[in-house]
């Protein structure tokens, strides 16, 4: 009888963690660098399919998807159908500007934010397989910690922006710089901790609640799914 509650009360739980996906505006970003190529854009096209088919459900606004290097753009994705139609126009090229990517993305949103903040919150959610090639100036590390000093000096919520970034391949310099960036830059820099970085394992199912929701609800970001 116990373990029939729990694991009805962790149900409600995941469900209640993925309903805090209606309050935001979900942006999937994706590494099309030429290190790309092959099964890691074949692994990446499937991650983005399955995170759209549940992200969907919950932002009755429709999915935001960009891509580090190409121009293509789309927004009020719904289906995963039509993220196959939208990620068959990339094809992998050039190098990975990580950081350049979520600058060109955070400053226009925080500068919107500062004139209404009432603005959704916004949930970054980037696929990657390694470390970005950025020049320092515009390195993510820099451009989080920049992002998360405008919020603080607005008092935007804590919640307001998310960013996760989620790793596709084994490239051991990419997790451990990936890693850095979720569990160093609070302390470093004493900003606000908005960055969850998730592994995506081959042929294995999807940490969902982490990927969708880590960036902005911190005992996800902590524990995974299983801390619900």
């Amino acid at each position: 009888m116990g373990s029939k509650l729990s694991r009805s009360r962790s149900s409600r739980n995941k469900e209640s963690a993925l309903d805090l996906l209606r309050n935001f505006q979900t942006v999937l970003i994706v590494d099309d660098s030429r290190s790309m190529k092959g099964e890691l854009w074949e692994q990446a096209g499937k991650a983005l399919q399955d995170l759209a088919a549940v992200a969907s459900e919950y932002d009755v606004d429709g999915l935001e998807i960009h891509f580090f290097n190409s121009n293509v753009v789309a927004k009020g994705i719904k289906t995963a159908e039509e993220v196959e139609d939208v990620f068959n126009k990339v094809t992998p090229t050039n190098s990975t500007p990580m950081g350049l990517k979520l600058h060109s993305l955070l400053e226009p949103y925080v500068a919107a934010l500062k004139i209404n903040s009432n603005l959704k919150h916004v949930n970054y959610i980037v696929i990657t397989d390694g470390a970005p090639t950025d020049r320092p100036e515009t390195e993510p590390e820099v451009v989080i910690v920049a992002a998360a000093r405008e919020l603080d000096s607005i008092s935007a919520p804590l919640g307001q922006v998310g960013i996760q970034f989620v790793q596709v391949g084994g490239n051991r310099a990419a997790t451990r710089y990936l890693e850095s960036l979720d569990n160093n830059l609070r302390t470093k820099h004493n900003i606000r901790d908005m960055v969850d970085t998730t592994f995506a394992p081959v042929n294995k199912p999807l940490d969902m609640i982490k990927i969708l929701t880590g960036g902005f609800n911190r005992r996800v970001d902590e524990h995974g799914s299983k801390g619900l």
